[in-house]
């Protein structure tokens, strides 16, 4: 069975600290290898980043990656809490290398700068109707502001879920005059899959599994934050609004100061003696991402894929939603889309996107 060398960078404000008497040294956990990015003590203070790898028998690509990232995801989730800090594993670097292969699938992901949006005598008019009106409570735009702000996919599904039921408690004297209302706003199917059915108590809706620590599943694969900005936004512009409405046809709307990463990924190869090695790599793409030194793309002839690379983007792009994150492919570059939802199976993507996660490749890098 093929094996694959797993490596990838966590960004973090936890510290690496592990030493024996002299120097900074690796620990195991689950099947991961965890260890500091920069070796050298003197230097590895300054560093915000950690590496972890590990070594994954599995008949394809996909399987290896997926068994990887539940075994990391596992770990780093009560790192975080052990450290108190951030801890971070989510759209940063990697490398897959199947060892039998002389080619390996990259990405190189980069923190951007935000685009801002504009404020001027249009939005200024919505304001001061929001601001006439006296119909929606002060608690709603409370909780639509925190979403707004907040840095993670579920956590901002919780408080758009909590700014819904104050939207709507209000006009309902009844359980199920609320589900009504909501079942106007969002249509029979997408109220299912958000607030559940009657039979089943709202138990299979993502509001209650979410509310109740069940967490995403697979199945979630809608980027429900867009979903659901984009039908507050017609409501108001519906209502409210109406004499003034605002865009809704904003790309990227809820945008974050933070977590704005610009990505590339594919396959490369070693032109000379270059290792097929995260650290490596990254600092030769980093250095020049046109044209790494010691590291080649590799022509879409020689990928040992069953779907072109573009192929792969256009999958992606079908899976992605919100976290402003732009990809770019050879010769491709796509607007900010926003995050993939998958489940904690997939985990990767789950808070703030891993494009990887959400491609069932046919053969990848595997048995094919």
């Amino acid at each position: 069975m093929p094996r694959y060398l797993i490596q990838k960078r966590i960004h973090s404000l936890i510290e690496y600290a592990v030493f024996d008497e002299s120097r900074l040294i690796s620990f195991g956990r689950n099947g991961i290898q965890f260890s500091a990015w920069e070796v050298d003590i003197a230097t590895a203070w300054r560093s915000r980043y950690w590496l972890v790898e590990s070594e994954v028998e599995s008949s394809d690509f996909n399987g290896a990656w997926k068994t990887f990232h539940q075994s990391l995801t596992t770990v780093a989730s009560r790192i975080a809490l052990v450290g108190q800090a951030y801890y971070m594993h989510l759209a940063q670097p990697f490398l897959i290398y199947r060892m039998d292969s002389a080619i390996a699938w990259f990405r190189h992901s980069i923190d951007r700068d935000a685009v801002p949006l504009m404020f001027d005598s249009n939005e200024l008019n919505s304001l001061d109707a929001l601001l006439n009106n006296r119909d929606i409570p002060q608690s709603f735009y409370l909780y639509w502001n925190d979403a707004i702000n907040a840095f993670g996919y579920s956590s901002k599904l919780v408080l758009m879920f909590a700014a819904l039921e104050i939207l709507f408690q209000r006009a309902s004297r009844t359980a199920d005059e609320f589900y009504a209302e909501i079942e106007v706003f969002f249509g029979p199917g997408l109220k299912r899959e958000l607030y559940g059915t009657r039979e089943d108590r709202g138990r299979s809706g993502l509001r209650q599994r979410l509310v109740h620590g069940d967490y995403l599943s697979e199945s979630d694969t809608k980027n429900y934050v867009l979903v659901i900005h984009q039908h507050i936004v017609r409501y108001f512009n519906n209502g409210v609004l109406r004499e003034s409405p605002i865009n809704e046809h904003i790309v990227a709307p809820q945008r974050h100061p933070y977590g704005n990463m610009d990505w590339w990924e594919g396959f490369i190869r070693s032109e000379t003696a270059a290792p097929l090695r995260l650290k490596p790599v990254l600092e030769a793409f980093d250095a020049d991402e046109n044209n790494p030194a010691g590291y080649d793309i590799v022509p879409p002839d020689d990928r040992p894929m069953s779907i072109s690379t573009m192929h792969a983007a256009r999958a992606v792009l079908l899976a992605v939603a919100s976290c402003n994150h732009t990809f770019r492919f050879p010769s491709v570059r796509f607007l900010p889309v926003s995050p993939i939802i998958l489940s904690a199976g997939w985990p990767d993507a789950l808070h703030l996107c891993d494009p990887l996660s959400s491609l069932v490749l046919s053969s990848g890098m595997g048995a094919d």
